[in-house]
C-alpha cells in the first residue's frame, strides 16, 4: 500500500497515518522514507506493545484497569478506533495538545465509554466508530479488549480467521458484522462468552500479559534487554524507540496511573532524546543506551534530581 509522505518529514523519520476503511488493521507498519518523498507501507506481524497488551497509548496503563475514553471531534464523532485510559486522555487534552496522539487529527473532547453490562445501548453507540449501527470485527474486538481482562494474543488469533467457529457463533445471521442483539445475546454472545473463553492466563502482570519482573534502571544491560524482549513487549531487535523507552520507564517507576507524572516523563524524554539518537534513526541501540553517560545514565541522573 503506497503512503503519501507528509511535507517536511526527513529520511529516517516516522509519522502517523490512518489505514482506509476496509483495509486490514495495522500489525506493525514499517515505513521507509526515501529521497523521492514516496513511502511504501508493508504490513508485518509485530504488534506495537500498547496494542499487544491492550494498554493505553498515552500512559501504557492496562486499559481494563480503569475507565476508558476516546477522542471525539467537534461533531462528537470518534477521530479513530483507539482507546485510552480516561484520565490519561483528559490530561492529554488539558495539556493544550488538541491533536489525537495516534492520528494527529484535531480533537475537541474526550468521551467516556460506558460499561456494556450496565449501559449496553450507550456502549454499542460509543464503540460504533463509523456510526453505521453495526460493529465490524475490529470495532467489537478492540472495545472488548479495552474493557475486559482477556488474553489479547489468543483473542486476536481466534478472530483473525473469518471461518473460526467463534465468529460464526457471534455473527449468528452471517452478515459479517455484529448487530446489537447478536453482541449482547447471552450466553453465546461475544460479551458474555469472550470473558470465559479468553480469560487471561495466570502468572503475568495485570492479567497474564507480559512476563517476569522489570529490572531497575540501575542495571542498564538487564533493563534494556528486558524491554527489548518479547516478555517486555519488544521484538529483540537490539534497539528501543522512544515510545518503548517511555513505556519501560513508566512501568519500572509504577507511575502509569498518574497522568501528570506520565506527561512529565514524556516531556523529559522528548527533551533529551535527540542528544543520544545521533543518527536520527528514531531508536537507541544497546551500546548507545548502556555506555557511560549514555541515555540510561542521563535518565537515572534526571530521576535522582526529581
Amino acid at each position: 500500500m503506497a503512503v503519501r509522505i507528509p511535507p517536511g518529514v526527513p529520511p529516517g523519520a516516522s509519522f502517523v497515518f490512518e489505514i482506509p476503511e476496509g483495509r486490514p488493521p495495522p500489525m506493525g507498519i514499517p515505513v521507509s522514507v526515501g529521497g523521492g518523498g514516496a513511502g511504501q507501507m508493508t504490513v508485518g506481524t509485530t504488534l506495537p506493545p500498547a496494542k499487544k497488551f491492550a494498554e493505553c497509548p498515552i500512559s501504557y496503563e492496562p486499559l481494563c484497569n480503569a475507565p476508558v475514553g476516546v477522542f471525539v471531534d467537534s461533531r462528537g464523532a470518534r477521530v479513530s478506533g483507539h482507546y485510552y485510559s480516561l484520565a490519561a486522555a483528559q490530561e492529554w487534552l488539558a495539556s493544550g495538545n488538541g491533536m489525537c496522539p495516534m492520528t494527529r487529527r484535531p480533537v475537541a473532547s474526550v468521551m467516556a465509554i460506558p460499561d456494556v453490562r450496565t449501559d449496553p445501548e450507550g456502549w454499542f453507540s460509543a464503540v460504533d466508530v463509523d456510526r453505521n449501527n453495526h460493529l465490524s470485527r475490529s470495532e467489537a474486538i478492540e472495545a472488548i479488549k479495552a474493557q475486559f481482562p482477556v488474553d489479547v494474543a489468543a483473542l486476536d488469533a481466534a478472530v483473525s480467521d473469518p471461518q473460526h467457529w467463534l465468529w460464526q457463533q457471534w455473527d449468528s445471521n452471517g452478515s459479517g458484522t455484529l448487530e446489537r442483539n447478536e453482541l449482547l445475546d447471552k450466553p453465546q454472545g461475544l460479551v458474555a462468552s469472550v470473558q470465559t473463553l479468553f480469560a487471561p492466563p495466570a502468572g503475568g502482570p495485570y492479567g497474564g500479559v507480559g512476563g517476569g519482573t522489570p529490572p531497575d534502571i540501575s542495571d542498564k544491560l538487564a533493563w534494556f534487554d528486558y524491554w527489548d524482549s518479547p516478555a517486555g513487549g519488544g521484538d529483540s531487535s537490539g534497539a528501543l524507540d522512544r515510545e518503548e523507552v517511555l513505556r519501560g520507564l513508566l512501568k519500572t517507576l509504577r507511575i502509569t496511573s498518574e497522568p501528570s507524572r506520565v506527561q512529565q516523563m514524556r516531556s523529559t524524554l522528548d527533551a533529551i532524546w535527540g542528544i543520544f539518537d545521533t543518527d536520527g534513526s528514531g531508536t537507541i541501540e544497546r551500546r548507545e543506551f548502556t555506555q557511560a553517560d549514555g541515555l540510561a545514565d542521563t535518565i537515572a541522573a534526571t530521576l535522582a534530581q526529581g
